[in-house]
């Protein structure tokens, strides 16, 4: 009987010192967490391992680091420093667990080296109820970013935009879908990733457009222009340091053959007659013709510009409602910009031309050309374009035929521009004179300018 109490006695104070024997199979130990490492790496960082837990404890522990899922020779501490010669690749460590005979063999978690961890997705969502923003939600990133870029992309294209996480809705934006792409720059050593949001798709509205500017044309038969508004660019381009207009027109311009006809309608007439007087830049002049201009008057920001207009007939004409960035005296064309609402061609009276030139264009323009089912010398039609913060749409009698968008710097539409109007003769667009025509008339009914749902500005100059 004092044996077996004794034994008892000893078998107790065993298992409460921890010196108990180990468990006679695996089974009857539990793992409560495996070992773990970092989980990112690069080359010269050092490695620690955790160790694993039980539900008892261990009379040994060994380690086994592994490169590409093979064993790395001499690696068997809890640490271990990554190696020039692993830059790339996977790397674990197995814990090998001891319980007298018993063993646990454990792996922990797979890192890929030079490779940053990302938690979970980037994500879109709304900041308010009314749609009036959407923000980039991220997700947990490790090493820290050297830096963050956002870009967003509209219908699947890119807008450029100013790189926040945070974008106020546009018009264009309704309707539409929109996502971000997210350049996540990393620290050396690691790979710089890129992540796409979800898309959301802002409630659709319906463009309101008010009219708060115009100019109807409506003086008395043979007189000029309203000088308010108009003024004239005279010559052959020479006196602007731009021979030929840089497009070896043909015409020199006079402010008289801009005249109102007392029906409404401003009457920009070319004619032969008496050019041969004056001399322009290839020698004596072949055409007059006139071209207008708001510069120093009036100018605008966005909005809806339009006119009414009845091109000019006859190959060789090219009669044009354009504008230009209100800074060309000091940043000079392309970089100024310039949008054309409408470009005629005499030659191709069934083709309506709108486009816009920036920087990378290098003044070569992008935009879109269509084909008409009318002569449009022979009927009035209405031109026009949205000019928007981040999109320009062109229009034809209400019909949409055009569309860019703020997709790179070549964006300089995003200040003050003036009016022109004009119609050259020859030159690089308008192309060889029917040596027959002797005259041509582009006529305007009107040119109106419409903020769209509450976007657009007039801006008066004294």
């Amino acid at each position: 009987m004092f044996k077996k109490l004794l034994l008892v006695v000893l078998t107790a104070s065993l298992l409460l010192s921890g010196l108990a024997a180990a468990p006679a199979n695996a089974a009857t130990i539990k793992v409560t967490s495996a070992p773990a490492i970092a989980k990112v790496a690069t080359v010269g960082t050092k490695l620690t391992a955790s160790l694993a837990k039980f539900s008892a404890k261990t009379t040994k522990v060994s380690w086994q680091w592994f490169y590409n899922g093979k064993a790395i020779a001499k690696a068997t501490e809890k640490t271990y420093t990554v190696k020039a010669t692993q830059k790339t690749g996977t790397i674990k460590v197995v814990e090998t667990a001891m319980f007298g005979k018993t063993k646990k063999v454990l792996a922990s978690n797979v890192i890929e080296i030079g490779v940053m961890w990302i938690s979970g997705t980037a994500s879109l969502a709304y900041t308010d109820a009314n749609q009036t923003s959407v923000t980039i939600s991220m997700p947990q990133i490790l090493p820290k970013p050297k830096s963050i870029e956002y870009k967003w992309l509209r219908n699947n294209f890119d807008i450029l935009g100013d790189g926040k996480a945070v974008r106020a809705i546009q018009i264009p934006d309704r309707g539409s879908v929109l996502a971000a792409k997210v350049d996540v720059i990393a620290p050396k050593g690691y790979m710089s990733k890129t992540l796409y949001t979800n898309e959301v798709s802002p409630t659709a509205v319906t463009r309101t457009y008010n009219t708060v500017w115009s100019d109807e044309f409506n003086g008395a038969s043979g007189a000029t222009v309203n000088t308010d508004v108009w003024v004239p660019e005279n010559g052959d381009g020479r006196a602007y340091g731009n021979r030929g207009w840089g497009n070896n027109e043909r015409q020199w311009y006079l402010f008289e053959n801009a005249t109102t006809d007392g029906a409404g309608s401003l009457n920009i007439l070319a004619t032969r007659e008496g050019a041969a007087s004056t001399k322009c830049y290839y020698g004596d002049c072949e055409w007059y013709s006139s071209k207008l201009v708001t510069k120093g008057k009036v100018g605008f920001l966005y909005g809806r510009l339009e006119a009414r207009i009845k091109g000019a007939p006859g190959n060789g004409s090219w009669g044009a409602f354009w504008t230009l960035g209100a800074d060309i005296d000091k940043v000079l064309w392309p970089w100024c910009g310039e949008l054309d609402v409408i470009e005629l061609i005499g030659r191709e009276p069934q083709k309506v031309l709108g486009y816009s030139h920036g920087s990378i264009s290098g003044g070569g323009g992008r935009g879109a050309t269509v084909d008409v089912e009318y002569d449009w010398s022979q009927d009035y039609h209405t031109y026009a374009i949205d000019w928007l913060p981040d999109q320009i749409i062109w229009y034809v009698d209400g019909a949409k035929y055009g569309e860019v968008n703020k997709t790179d710097i070549d964006w300089v539409y995003d200040h003050e521009n003036y009016l022109l109007l004009n119609l050259a003769m020859g030159g690089n667009l308008g192309g060889e004179i029917d040596p027959q025509l002797n005259s041509t008339t582009m006529k305007v009914d009107w040119v109106r300018f419409s903020t769209i749902n509450g976007v657009g500005e007039v801006i008066h100059h004294k």
